[in-house]
Formats: C-alpha cells, sequence, structure tokens
C-alpha cells in the first residue's frame, strides 16, 4: 500500500515534468513480503524489500525504483550503492515524526494504560517508548500500515501502535495521525521520511529526468544520517535514532543509541559547515563509542550511562 502510493507520487511528478513519457509500474512481491514475522529480521531485515527492486532496475525490466530511503541499508557496497545503481534524487523530505495510535485515544504515551500492549516492529521506537513508560508491553506487529492500524482500532490485539507520520500521509490516511510525538521524545529513525529514486549508473536519461525531483537540504540531511549509522555498523534492526537539520550555516546532527529496553541511551549532538560534515559524522560517532555504544549494540550493559 505505502510502496503503490510513493511510487505513483513520484510517477505523477515525472509525468507533469515530462509529458511525453509514458509512465507505467511494476508491481513485485519481494521475499520481505512473503518472509513470516519472526522470520524477517534472520533473513534480511527491510533489505530484502529494497534488494527486490534493485534486481528489477538491474535487469531492465524496470528503469527506475522508488525506495523508503531508510529502508536502503547503509552498510551496502560504494557507500550505500549497490554496484551498477546509483540514487537519481532524493525529494523534499516528508514530516519525520512518529505517531501515536491506540483504541483508547490516548495522545501521549504517558497517557497509555498501565501493562499496555505496544505493537511495534522498531527496536527503536520500542527502546525510546520504554524509556517514557517502562511498564509497556512491547509485542511484535507487521503488515501494511492499514493492517497495522486495523489491528488497534478494530481488533485491539494492542492497545497502540506507533506509525511514521509522513506514510500515513501518503497512504491518505493522514486522519490517523493526529497525535505526532516530538522528535525530543521519539527521535525518528534516520531518513525517516525521506525518499530515493535508484537507477542503472549508466542510464543517463533516467538520471536527467530524476535531477528536477532532488532536494538538496534534504539530500545533505540523510547524508550525514546514513555515515552515522554505516559508521556505527547499525542497521534498520538497530535501536539507533538520528536526526540531521539545515542549520543557517551548515547541518546539524542529533544522534541517539539505546538498549532494547530503553533504560540506556547514549546521546550526541554535533553541528557542521557543509564542507566539514565527514568530519562532522567521524566526531558524533567517536562520541557514542567512547559512551559504549558498541557494547549496547552487541547486547551488553553500560554501568555508566544515563
Amino acid at each position: 500500500m505505502l510502496a503503490r502510493a510513493q511510487a505513483e507520487s513520484i510517477g505523477q511528478v515525472l509525468k507533469r515534468l515530462h509529458p511525453a513519457v509514458e509512465i507505467s509500474y511494476l508491481w513485485i512481491e519481494s521475499e520481505g513480503d512473503r518472509l513470516a514475522d519472526a522470520a524477517l529480521a534472520e533473513s534480511g531485515g527491510k533489505g530484502l524489500f529494497a534488494s527486490a527492486l534493485e534486481k528489477e532496475v538491474l535487469t531492465g525490466r524496470a528503469d527506475l525504483a522508488v525506495h523508503s530511503l531508510k529502508d536502503l541499508p547503509a552498510q551496502s557496497p560504494r557507500g550505500g550503492k549497490t554496484s551498477g545503481l546509483a540514487i537519481a534524487a532524493i525529494p523534499p523530505r516528508a514530516d519525520v515524526r512518529d505517531c501515536l495510535i491506540s483504541h483508547g485515544g490516548a495522545a501521549r504515551i504517558e497517557d497509555l494504560p498501565p501493562n499496555a500492549v505496544l505493537g511495534t516492529a522498531s527496536p527503536r521506537r520500542a527502546a525510546q517508548a520504554q524509556r517514557v513508560r517502562p511498564d509497556l508491553q512491547v509485542k511484535l506487529i507487521r503488515g501494511n500500515v492499514d493492517t497495522r492500524i486495523k489491528k488497534v482500532l478494530d481488533e485491539r490485539e494492542y492497545d497502540a501502535t506507533l506509525l511514521a507520520v509522513a506514510g500515513l500521509q501518503r497512504c491518505g490516511l493522514a486522519e490517523h495521525a493526529k497525535h505526532p510525538l516530538s522528535v525530543e521524545l521519539m527521535l525518528p529513525a534516520a531518513c525517516q521520511g525521506a525518499l530515493a529514486l535508484q537507477c542503472r549508473a549508466d542510464d543517463h536519461v533516467t538520471l536527467l529526468r530524476c535531477l528536477p525531483l532532488n532536494h538538496a537540504e534534504t539530500a545533505t540531511a540523510v547524508h550525514v544520517e546514513r555515515g552515522v549509522v554505516a559508521a556505527l555498523h547499525g542497521d534498520c534492526h538497530s535501536p539507533i535514532a538520528a536526526l540531521a537539520t539545515a542549520t543557517s550555516t551548515g547541518v546539524r546532527v542529533k544522534v541517539r543509541v539505546l538498549s532494547p529496553d530503553g533504560k540506556q541511551m547514549l546521546e550526541s549532538t554535533d553541528e557542521s559547515p557543509l564542507k566539514a560534515m565527514g568530519k562532522m559524522i567521524k566526531r558524533v560517532t567517536q562520541d557514542l563509542k567512547n559512551q559504549g555504544s558498541d557494547l549496547i549494540l552487541r547486547g551488553f550493559a553500560i554501568p555508566q550511562a544515563k
């Protein structure tokens, strides 16, 4: 549902820019779609969805893939680019926040009932939510956006869930994004709200057609966020949160690394001019490692962590 909405939104923009170009869609079912809930993380996580799209572009069946950028592994070869492929454009970022959806109408995590069951497949969301409410019972939830909403609001299998505001808006489900959480409470995943348009590196026609969709400020921010996640050796199943934002002189980044239960949290914030982003990424990463991020990401406790 979300993948279709995102692809169609980009197709509509490309059609307006290039009226003579025919836009058609290739819908595929990836291995990630077919796996059982518990098997996804063990078999490659969200990278399965991205790799399935990349295969279609590499074989020439498709000219362009539209990804949720946070699903593209930050540690892929060549700095996040699969060999033979290139990021043609990164459009303007949508809302980066997560929002709370509960059948009891709670507007805040603090308002959920005692020992509430929170459905999420995100270690980042689970850890930050439990940091606010240690009594929460976190249970895995999978499925499309509308399926997750039904499991909470209609079937009441869970008391609440957390979803990205951007995804709800793109799916036409913005009415469920009534309770967005501040980024101070729930720092987003690296690249949350951003899309990546990917094509073959030698397909200069598609590269040029997509170029007008690129948004420099968003591209800069996600470059920093992906750089930090890669340097920390994290992936989409790591309890890592990162958000980079533009400043008057450059870019600012805030990163969190959490234990799965949220009891331990390491945080680092830094900023730099654009020409020194690489050094900033190294500083932030080293700061977190000095605090003990390697141990936390390997599942060990850090006594001195906050």
